[in-house]
């Protein structure tokens, strides 16, 4: 009867102690991983003038309205196209021209899609530029 009675002891404590043990939270590794995440809805373009044998880079991103997104070229992009570093906004006209412009709404390019990955530009007629997706 006394081992009876010991085991039963035996049963109820180990109960016990495996119901103290379940509540604890098991250990978690504490490091938390994340990835950098790209620019929403940029665009990276060289840009090249066939006539001047020169080119630069430019990035095209973050929406301004419906039809219009954030331009931005570097200083170097003038020996491209004259005031080309000035360019602030594309604007998508919805009729298969893209207005590039200044801060004022001034067109410093108009471009057209051209072959593949390409545009083309149109306005001013000399212009002999194409913008070649870089991404």
């Amino acid at each position: 009867m006394k081992t009876l009675m010991l085991a039963a002891l035996a049963g109820v404590l180990s109960l016990g102690l495996w119901s103290v043990a379940a509540d604890r939270t098991p250990a978690v590794d504490p490091v938390t991983t994340r990835s950098i995440p790209a620019p929403a809805g940029t665009h990276s373009y060289t840009i090249s003038n066939v006539v001047a044998n020169t080119a630069c880079l430019a990035e095209r991103g973050g929406r301004i309205s419906s039809r219009s997104e954030r331009f931005a070229a570097n200083i170097d992009c003038d020996a491209v196209w004259p005031r080309l570093s000035a360019a602030r906004t594309w604007v998508n006209n919805g009729d298969g021209t893209v207005v590039v412009a200044d801060a004022q709404g001034e067109p410093i390019l108009t471009v057209v899609d051209g072959d593949g990955l390409a545009y083309e530009a149109v306005e001013p007629a000399d212009a002999m530029i194409t913008m070649i997706s870089a991404d």
